[in-house]
C-alpha cells in the first residue's frame, strides 16, 4: 500500500463546522480541526490549553428589605423613610443642639444579619439664610443599646440630596442601627430630610448577574457586579496589587428579572446606566474606591406629542395681536415666541392675506408642530385672534414683535395674552411611556439610542452640557432628536461611539454624519440587521451578532466601496454561536499577541475567537465548563474585559443544596482548573480538611499540591476536602489548588493527503494512519484516542508524592500506533484531560492509503 505524509503546522483555523467536511478546497480545511475544546490558538502557530478561573467571589441573592419601622426621635415619619420609595420623605421638625443626636434608630430583637445599610436622598432643608450648609451623618451599631460603635460617616448639604449604602461586615451580631447629625439648627430652624433609611438582607440563592467594566485611568479598572438592586465593585490587578479586590457597593433598582437587559455608559469616572422599565442611574467614583449613586439629572427632556389616551389633555393657547395705524402693506415684521423669532412677516393689504401670513410663518418656527395654528380676524390692524392647539399647544409667555422693513408712523405692535395653553406634548422618556434603552458618549454628547416608546429616534444632549436635552432654538450646541427612517427594521439595538457614531439596528446598520441639529444625516451602510448584543469594537473594527444570533460579523469601512461592509468571520464556525447572552473583547495581554472575543451561549458554553486581522487569523474554538451529570450544571452566563483581565460569572445548579450559585471568576493562564481557589495547607501526621464551599458539594474537584497532581476527590456536603497525611508536606505550609477539571481536546480534519499528484487526494478513500508525530512545548499528561503517550510525566498519586514536583516537556511524541484500523475518517483524537499544560505546535500524519 502506497504511503504518504501530511504535516499540520497550523491551527489558526480553530474548530471548523461539520458543513466543511468536505471542502478540501479551502486553505482553512487544512489549518483547522473537528473538534478545538478548551484551547486557544497560538498566533504563531499551534493551540494550548485554555487558561483556567480563579474564584473572586460569590454574588448575591436577591435582595429584601427589613419591615421594621426606626424610631425618629427627632421627629418625621417613620412610615416614610422605609417604604421602598425614594420620592417620600420624612423631615424632622425637633431641633439638633450642635452635637451628634440621633434622628433615625432600629432596635431589633435579635440580630437581623443585614448584608447592606441604606441611606437615600437625604439632605439638609430650611430657610435660603440658614448658617449652616453641611453636616455629618454618622451611622453607628451595637449589640446591646448602650455602647455604640461607629461604622461611617456621611456629609450632606443643603444644595444637593446624597445617598449612601454601608455594607455589613460577615458575622455581624449587632441588633441596634442608628443615625446621628451634628447639625446645628439654631434660630433658622434647619432640619434633616430623608427619603430612605433601612436594611437589606440577600436571600439564599444566588440573583442574575451582569458585569460591567469601570475603567477610570490606565491602572485603576473596575469590574462592576450588577445583581437585583446592586452593584458590587471590584478592583482589577494594578501596580502593586495582583489580586482582584472587593472596594464597594451601591445600591440601584434593577430587579433580579430584568438585570440582562440593562444597558451602561462611560466617560471618566462617571458611569450610566440605561433600562426601559427604570429612570437612567448615574454612578460616580468619588476617589479611593468610593462610589455613590442616583438618578442621572436631566433636564429640558424632549418633548413629543403621542396623541393618545395616555396624552395631557390639549388646552389651546389665545393670544391676539394688534398693529399700529402706521402700517401699511408692504411692511414686515417678526414675532418672538419664548425667544425664539420667526422669519420675517409681510403685512398684506387685506385682511386675508395679513392673516395667511402671519398663520403660515407662525406654523413653521421650530417651537411648534406642523399643525395647530390659525390665525383669524375683521379689520385690517386688527386684532387677530391667534389660536395655538392640537400638536402645537404649549403654555406660552406673551408674545412680542417688532417691524423689520417699512417702518413709517406708528409702527407699534401688541399683543394681549387670553389663554396661557396646556401643551398634549410630554416629555420623551418616563414613567409613562418608560426609559432609555441606552446611551454613548461621543463628541462632547450624550446620545440615547431609543426609548420604550421611542424605539427608532436617536436623542443627543446639547454639546459639552451632557443631561442638557434643549433643542428649541436649533443653534448649532442645541440637543438633537431625529428618527431613522428605513424600509428595513430601524429598531435601535446598539449604539457604538467608534470610528464615528455607529447604530445598530434590527434591519440594518447605519452610520451617523454631522453633530448638529442642521448637519446631522443617518446613513444606511448595510442591510442585515443586529441581534439584540452590545456590539464590541476590536482591532480597528466593530464586532456584532447577526439578527440570526447565529453569526459574528465584522462592520469595517472599505475604500473601493466608500462604505461599510459587515463581513462575515464565523461562517466556517457557525455551529459554534448560539443565541448569546453576552460578548466581551479582548484586545491582547502583557503576555499573549492574539486578540480574543468571547461569546457566551444560552446554553452556559462560550465560543472563543482568536483574532489577529493584519495576518487574516479568525479561528474559533469552544470552551465547556466541568457538567458531570444533568443534576449539577455549570455554565458561564455574562463576560467581562476590565483593563487587560477577563471575568466571568458561573452559575451552578447543585443537586445536594438543589439552590443556584453564582461566582464572579477571574481568567488565569496560570490557573489550569476552573472555579481555582488557593488553600495553604500546613504540615502534619494526620487527614486535614479545606473549605472550598458549599456550592461544590458532592461535586468530583481536582487537587494541585505544590506542582503535583494529586487524585481526584469528592467535596463534602459542608463544603470540606480531605487532605490526606501522606499528601501534606513534611515541613511548612504549601499552597495546593482545588477546582474543577476540564479536558483539553483537539481531532484534525478527516487527513488529506497526496492533492496534485499521480495518485491524486485520498480524503474519500480508505486509509490507516501507521504513525503520528506531535512536537509540544512544555507539555504533559497527553493522550491519544485514550491512550497516554510517553510525554505524560505523572502516574497515579501513590507514584506523585509532594517531593516529585511536575516537570512538563518540550519535544517529539511519538506514536507508532497511530489509527486504529482501516477507515476514511481515520484521525486520532488528542485529549489532555488532567489539569496538566498542554501547547501542541504540529502534527505529523504517515498515512497508508489505497
Amino acid at each position: 500500500m502506497p504511503k504518504s505524509q501530511f504535516l499540520q503546522s497550523s491551527f489558526a483555523s480553530g474548530e471548523l463546522s461539520p458543513l466543511i467536511l468536505g471542502r478540501t478546497d479551502l486553505d482553512q480545511y487544512y489549518k483547522g480541526g473537528q473538534t478545538a475544546e478548551n484551547v486557544v490558538i497560538v498566533p504563531q502557530g499551534g493551540i494550548k490549553r485554555r487558561p483556567g478561573t480563579f474564584v473572586v467571589d460569590n454574588t448575591l441573592g436577591a435582595l429584601t428589605r427589613n419591615t421594621q419601622l426606626p424610631s425618629m426621635p427627632r421627629g418625621g415619619s417613620a412610615a416614610n423613610v422605609n417604604d421602598g420609595n425614594d420620592a417620600t420623605f420624612a423631615t424632622t421638625d425637633q431641633p439638633f443642639a450642635g452635637t451628634y443626636l440621633t434622628f433615625a434608630q432600629y432596635d431589633f430583637a435579635a440580630a437581623p444579619l443585614p448584608n447592606f445599610i441604606d441611606v437615600r436622598n437625604i439632605s439638609i432643608v430650611g430657610p435660603a439664610l440658614m448658617p449652616q450648609k453641611t453636616a455629618n451623618v454618622l451611622l453607628q451599631d451595637s449589640n446591646n443599646g448602650t455602647s455604640w460603635n461607629d461604622l461611617a460617616i456621611l456629609e450632606i448639604s443643603s444644595s444637593a440630596t446624597k445617598n449612601f449604602r454601608y455594607t455589613v461586615p460577615t458575622g455581624s451580631t449587632s441588633k441596634y442601627f442608628r443615625l446621628r447629625c451634628d447639625l446645628i439648627s439654631g434660630p433658622s430652624a434647619a432640619a434633616i430630610k430623608i427619603g430612605e433609611y433601612n436594611l437589606k438582607t440577600a436571600a439564599v440563592g444566588a440573583s442574575s448577574v451582569k458585569t460591567f467594566d469601570f475603567s477610570i485611568g490606565s491602572d485603576e479598572h473596575y469590574i462592576g457586579v450588577l445583581t437585583d438592586k446592586n452593584m458590587a465593585f471590584y478592583r482589577a490587578p494594578h501596580a502593586g496589587s495582583t489580586e482582584t479586590v472587593y472596594t464597594g457597593n451601591v445600591s440601584v433598582p434593577y430587579l433580579n428579572a430584568d438585570l440582562s437587559q440593562v444597558r451602561d455608559a462611560q466617560t471618566e469616572n462617571v458611569m450610566l446606566l440605561f433600562h426601559k422599565d427604570y429612570a437612567p442611574q448615574r454612578i460616580i467614583f468619588n476617589g479611593t474606591n468610593q462610589f455613590t449613586s442616583g438618578p442621572i439629572p436631566f433636564s429640558n427632556v424632549p418633548q413629543y406629542d403621542y396623541n393618545d389616551s395616555d396624552s395631557p389633555a390639549a388646552v389651546s393657547a389665545v393670544q391676539r395681536i394688534t398693529f399700529g395705524n402706521g402700517f401699511v402693506a408692504g411692511n414686515r415684521y417678526q414675532v418672538d415666541v419664548q425667544g425664539v423669532l420667526s422669519k420675517n412677516i409681510s403685512f398684506g393689504g387685506d385682511v386675508e392675506s395679513t392673516a395667511f401670513n402671519l398663520q403660515k410663518n407662525l406654523q413653521e418656527m421650530p417651537i411648534f408642530g406642523d399643525t395647530g395654528i390659525t390665525v383669524t380676524g375683521s379689520a385690517l390692524l386688527g386684532p387677530y385672534t391667534i389660536t395655538i392647539s392640537d400638536e402645537s399647544a404649549q403654555p406660552l409667555k406673551l408674545f412680542s414683535a417688532f417691524v423689520t422693513e417699512g417702518s413709517t408712523g406708528n409702527t407699534g405692535i401688541t399683543f394681549i395674552r387670553d389663554v396661557i395653553g396646556v401643551s398634549r406634548k410630554e416629555d420623551v422618556w418616563s414613567s409613562t411611556r418608560g426609559f432609555p434603552l441606552m446611551g454613548a458618549f461621543n463628541e462632547g454628547r450624550l446620545w440615547i439610542g431609543g426609548t420604550k416608546s421611542k424605539r427608532q429616534s436617536l436623542f443627543a444632549s446639547k454639546s459639552g452640557d451632557l443631561f442638557n436635552f434643549f433643542s428649541e432654538e436649533g443653534a448649532d450646541d442645541d440637543g438633537i432628536f431625529v428618527t431613522i427612517n428605513s424600509r428595513n427594521l430601524t429598531e435601535i439595538v446598539d449604539v457604538n461611539p467608534d470610528r464615528g457614531l455607529q447604530v445598530f439596528c434590527s434591519g440594518a446598520e447605519f452610520i451617523v454624519k454631522g453633530n448638529t441639529p442642521s448637519t446631522i444625516i443617518i446613513e444606511a451602510e448595510t442591510q442585515l440587521g443586529s441581534f439584540n448584543l452590545e456590539s464590541k469594537a476590536l482591532d480597528g473594527a466593530t464586532l456584532f451578532i447577526n439578527g440570526n444570533g447565529n453569526t459574528l460579523r465584522q462592520y469595517l469601512y472599505n475604500f473601493n466601496e466608500d462604505a461599510y461592509t459587515s463581513n462575515d468571520i464565523s461562517v466556517l464556525s457557525s455551529h459554534l454561536i448560539n443565541k448569546p447572552l453576552d460578548m466581551a473583547a479582548l484586545d491582547g495581554t502583557s503576555s499573549e499577541d492574539a486578540a480574543w472575543v468571547f461569546i457566551i451561549n444560552q446554553d452556559g458554553s462560550a465560543a472563543v475567537l482568536n483574532t489577529v486581522r493584519a495576518q487574516d487569523i479568525n479561528g474559533f474554538t469552544k470552551w465547556t465548563l466541568y457538567n458531570p451529570d444533568e443534576d449539577n450544571v455549570t455554565k458561564f452566563e455574562s463576560c467581562s474585559v476590565v483593563g487587560k483581565e477577563l471575568y466571568f460569572i458561573v452559575e451552578s445548579v447543585n443537586s445536594v443544596t438543589n439552590d443556584t450559585y453564582r461566582t464572579l471568576e477571574k481568567w488565569d493562564f496560570d490557573a489550569l482548573m476552573d472555579s481555582s481557589q488557593k488553600v495553604n495547607v500546613s504540615a502534619g501526621t494526620s487527614n486535614t480538611s479545606v473549605g472550598v464551599g458549599v456550592r461544590f458539594a458532592g461535586q468530583t474537584v481536582s487537587v494541585i499540591g505544590d506542582k503535583n497532581i494529586l487524585p481526584d476527590r469528592v467535596v463534602g456536603s459542608t463544603g470540606q476536602v480531605i487532605i490526606l497525611a501522606s499528601e501534606r508536606p513534611p515541613t511548612g505550609t504549601v499552597e495546593f489548588k482545588i477546582g474543577l477539571n476540564f479536558t483539553a481536546s483537539f481531532k484534525s480534519m478527516p487527513v488529506n493527503t497526496n492533492p496534485g499528484t499521480r495518485s491524486g487526494q485520498n480524503a474519500m478513500r480508505e486509509k490507516k494512519i501507521t504513525n503520528m508525530n506531535l512536537r509540544v512545548l512544555e507539555t504533559s499528561g497527553v493522550y491519544i484516542d485514550g491512550m497516554p503517550v510517553p510525554v505524560r510525566e505523572l502516574g497515579p498519586a501513590s507514584n506523585s508524592p509532594l517531593n516529585t514536583p511536575l516537570s512538563p516537556k518540550t519535544g517529539i511524541i511519538e506514536d507508532n500506533r497511530g489509527g486504529n484500523g482501516w477507515s476514511t475518517e481515520v484521525v486520532p483524537l488528542i485529549t489532555v484531560p488532567g489539569p496538566t499544560p498542554f501547547h501542541l505546535q504540529s502534527i505529523e500524519y504517515e498515512v497508508e492509503s489505497s
